[in-house]
């Protein structure tokens, strides 16, 4: 297991971290992230996860996984390619879950408090495939999207989510501005951001 170099800390991170913020200001919508050829990435680890963790998180800024990711291997590779250290789920600030099968730590991310709502803890659910185009497609989950930044509604095409995330995000949201935001993101660099601020029905 070796650092990777391939990343670099200013112009991939601002590519990136462009890409975040317009999926999480114009919900239920896809921005891209170049995936990188990076050379040691634990087997079932995204690397446009990884590129996204590396990009929002630093020496103030902490990482966690659920419990399916929280390898060693995973654990360790992490800790040394993101500079920062690994916390418990309900004290991370960025909690990295596997989308197709519901993760109980999922409940145990931090909502925020009504005097600190921003330090709430934000999931990054990796999912099979996603999609903003055309009609639903069988066998995948139909996100529609209301609120802020959605002209009307919007929807999104997810293969490879479980429902309870949906429903688990709307109870922790019901106290606004309290709450839980999320991205999900597939291995191909398709990104969505679905913030607390979002109306979400899964079909």
């Amino acid at each position: 297991m070796v650092r990777e170099t391939v990343f670099d800390e200013v112009f991939d991170s601002q590519a990136v971290f462009r890409a975040l913020l317009d999926s999480l200001s114009r919900p239920g919508t896809i921005s891209m992230i170049a995936p990188r050829p990076y050379g040691s990435l634990p087997g079932g680890l995204f690397a446009p996860a990884l590129s996204i963790l590396k990009t929002l998180c630093d020496h103030h800024v902490s990482f966690s996984l659920g419990s399916a990711g929280a390898k060693p291997e995973w654990v360790s590779y992490l800790e040394m390619n993101l500079s920062t250290p690994f916390r418990r789920v309900d004290e991370a600030d960025y909690v990295l879950f596997d989308g197709e099968e519901f993760d109980a730590d999922f409940l145990r991310l931090n909502p925020g408090s009504l005097e600190f709502p921003e330090r709430s803890g934000t999931a990054l659910l990796c999912v099979r495939l996603l999609s903003d185009q055309g009609e639903p497609v069988r066998g995948r989950r139909e996100l529609i999207l209301r609120g802020p930044g959605v002209k009307g509604r919007a929807r999104l095409s997810v293969d490879g989510l479980d429902a309870r995330y949906i429903e688990e995000r709307a109870n922790a949201n019901r106290f606004y501005p309290m709450g839980i935001d999320l991205l999900l993101v597939d291995a191909e660099g398709r990104v969505a951001g679905v913030p607390r601020t979002s109306a979400v029905e899964a079909g």
